[in-house]
């Protein structure tokens, strides 16, 4: 689906990139923008404004990670500054509600905490729900209380699987090397400095194939001569 999107949109990523020399870092700032303008305008009490300010900061924060991924440009600094905005634009956000009095400010800082806590391990579990502002547009129908309780519950729940797995994976491969915790770290120096050895010594056999080992010739002992026994010693 993101690719479809990507592909569809592709001439907007031409014009914010070439165009008009939008780096993906800068558009993460954009979408950041927007986010605060939708805090703002939402904890003023004008909330259709700020759903549609929210909207804006949310194709611009799509927008970053196309652009990044169109013309080459994805670096991990890329990335962990789009984290950073994301989750500081979804605090700000959070935090307007319960300003406005849309959402108890029990229930928006448990959502806040399960999100950070998520985002600490959802590299590693490739586990994101994704249930964090787009949950809010329901508020129309459905009580913001609730929608921060099923933020709060998703969020905290793909924690714990995100967790679970990743203590599999890990688990997994201290099996494959037949080790407990203790001792994979020791097995796997070992098993490299071995490696690093034969190949150390098959570098150093290729560099001389016809090499063999010679004595210098002052170190040569030559024979001693048998000395003549006298005639009278022989006798006896």
């Amino acid at each position: 689906m993101k690719r479809t999107v990507e592909r569809i949109g592709r001439p907007l990523l031409h014009f914010l990139h070439l165009r008009l020399g939008l780096t993906p870092n800068q558009v993460s700032w954009i979408a950041f923008g927007c986010s605060a303008a939708a805090a703002v305008t939402i904890g003023s009490g004008r909330l259709g404004l700020g759903l549609i300010f929210m909207a804006v900061g949310q194709i611009f924060d799509g927008l970053d990670g196309a652009i990044a991924r169109e013309f080459g440009l994805t670096s991990v600094e890329g990335h962990r500054l789009d984290t950073i905005l994301d989750r500081a634009s979804e605090g700000l956000i959070f935090l307007a509600f319960a300003v406005a009095g849309l959402a108890p400010f029990r229930l928006v800082f448990l959502a806040i905490v399960a999100v950070l806590l998520l985002t600490t391990i959802c590299d590693r579990s490739k586990l994101d729900p994704g249930a964090k502002r787009f949950a809010l547009y329901a508020g129309y129908w459905v009580p913001f209380p609730i929608l921060f309780e099923v933020i709060f519950s998703v969020n905290l729940a793909a924690y714990i699987i995100g967790l679970l797995r990743i203590d599999c994976e890990l688990q997994v491969r201290m099996d494959r090397l037949g080790g407990d915790l203790d001792t994979v770290a020791s097995r796997v120096l070992a098993h490299e400095a071995a490696e690093a050895a034969v190949l150390s010594s098959g570098a150093v056999r290729s560099s001389h194939p016809h090499a063999e080992l010679r004595v210098p010739d002052e170190t040569r002992v030559a024979p001693t001569p048998m000395k003549a026994m006298p005639s009278s010693q022989a006798d006896r």
